[in-house]
């Protein structure tokens, strides 16, 4: 009897903290859904220049300019060395599987964003992708799907409130997130409250999804900044960095909504480095 009571007091607490995972999650949406209806009657009073398809509202440019110098220092002293010692220690290969793995992931959100956007052909190659990768692709970790010609593309929560005809809001450069919109940032919570991982438990360890996450995060960023090394001191390189990625991340956005669809002023952004394909 006293076993049986032992065993209904762990259940009983494990339950607790699973629903206080999930409240946890939930709270994380309201806050950036919190975010969007705070800052969005700001872009009314600032428009973005018209004649400037690259151009997006900066109300709160002291603010951003901010952060973009902290960035650049989190970065500088943190982040780009700690690159640099995990591009040593890991080869290339190993790279290359792990950036496939993490970007296999993402196929379960973005399956979704394609279906919401009413897209179903490229819903149909991002569960096509998942199958082969997963499968074939021994869990993700080699891009088979990509060897039998289906691309990869990537779609994310605020791409689909844009499609919806939800404005984006003025630019915010965020603390380590770095440039985003209400809309994107929002976006962002969205879809990580689509992400089966979020809500995935293991039995007999309550917090591996936890180690897991934290191990996505930081393997995705370092894998990142290693691919993104030359387009960073290409961008550091620029008269006015701070207005360069303004512009690069809002054209990349804009471009991203429009699923590689022609604009008339697209052939002004071919030469802007694509950070997008590393956003994962």
């Amino acid at each position: 009897m006293e076993l049986h009571m032992r065993q209904l007091r762990h259940l009983r607490e494990i339950t607790m903290y699973r629903a206080k995972k999930r409240e946890i999650a939930i709270m994380n949406v309201r806050f950036a859904a919190t975010a969007v209806v705070f800052t969005l009657g700001a872009c009314a009073s600032t428009p973005p220049n018209p004649s400037d398809p690259g151009s997006i509202a900066d109300p709160y440019e002291g603010f951003n300019r901010q952060m973009f110098a902290f960035n650049n220092g989190v970065d500088k002293y943190a982040l780009g060395p700690a690159a640099d010692v995990y591009e040593t220690v890991t080869p290339g290969f190993a790279r290359d599987r792990i950036g496939d793995f993490l970007r296999n992931l993402r196929a379960p959100v973005i399956f979704v964003n394609d279906v919401l956007q009413a897209e179903p052909s490229r819903a149909a190659d991002t569960f096509v992708r998942f199958t082969i990768n997963t499968t074939v692709g021994v869990a993700g970790l080699w891009d088979a799907a990509g060897h039998f010609g289906v691309e990869h593309h990537s779609e994310d929560f605020g791409q689909t409130l844009a499609v919806w005809g939800v404005d984006s809001g003025p630019y915010l450069v965020m603390p380590i997130m770095g440039p985003t919109t209400p809309r994107d940032l929002f976006g962002s919570g969205v879809d990580r409250a689509l992400d089966p991982l979020t809500w995935t438990e293991f039995d007999g360890d309550p917090d591996l999804d936890d180690k897991i996450a934290v191990s996505r995060g930081v393997l995705s960023g370092l894998n990142a900044r290693v691919a993104l090394d030359d387009q960073i001191e290409q961008l550091n390189s620029q008269p006015e960095p701070y207005v360069a990625l303004r512009r690069i991340y809002s054209s990349q956005r804009q471009a991203a909504i429009r699923n590689g669809r022609p604009e008339d002023d697209s052939e002004m952004y071919e030469d802007l480095p694509d950070f997008d394909e590393y956003d994962e």
